[in-house]
C-alpha cells in the first residue's frame, strides 16, 4: 500500500513544475437545489451547480523565478483582469504525476508576506473555471 504524506506533493502552472510549494489544497462544492413543496414533510434535493476554488502556498526564493511571474502576473498588475489571465493548475499527490487534478483556474488573490527571520512565502487562492480536465483515478 502507498502512503502519499506532503513531501509527494506538487504543483504545475500550465506545463512548468513550481520549484518550492509549501502546501495547496482544493475544495469541491455542489449546490442543491431544493424539490420541496408545500406540503412536504422532509427536505429533498437534486443537485444544481458544482464549482472549486483552492489555495496554494509558494516559497519565494528567487525573484526572477517563472512560476512566481505566472501566479503574481495574473492579479498583480498594472491594468485590469481579462480571460487571458486564465491559468491552467495541476495539482500533484505524486511527484510521478499518477495521482492528479488539472483545471482552469482564475488567481483570485495572492499576497507577498514577508517577516524577519522567515522565509519570505506567497499564498494564493484560486477559483476553478469550467470543468476538470484530469481528477485522481
Amino acid at each position: 500500500m502507498t502512503l502519499y504524506t506532503g513531501r509527494n506533493g506538487s504543483m504545475k502552472v500550465g506545463s512548468t513544475f513550481v520549484e518550492k510549494v509549501r502546501d495547496w489544497s482544493l475544495e469541491t462544492t455542489v449546490e442543491l437545489l431544493s424539490t420541496n413543496t408545500i406540503d412536504s414533510g422532509v427536505n429533498t434535493f437534486v443537485p444544481g451547480i458544482k464549482g472549486a476554488t483552492g489555495s496554494a502556498t509558494l516559497l519565494y526564493y528567487q525573484a526572477g523565478s517563472t512560476n512566481f511571474k505566472d501566479i503574481l502576473s495574473k492579479i498583480l498588475k498594472t491594468s485590469e483582469i481579462t480571460t487571458n489571465d486564465r491559468v491552467q493548475l495541476t495539482l500533484l499527490v505524486d511527484k510521478a504525476g499518477n495521482n492528479s487534478i488539472r483545471f482552469d483556474a482564475y488567481i483570485t488573490s495572492a499576497t507577498v508576506a514577508v517577516s524577519s527571520g522567515e522565509l519570505t512565502v506567497v499564498p494564493f487562492n484560486f477559483t476553478v473555471d469550467g470543468e476538470f480536465k484530469e481528477v485522481i483515478a
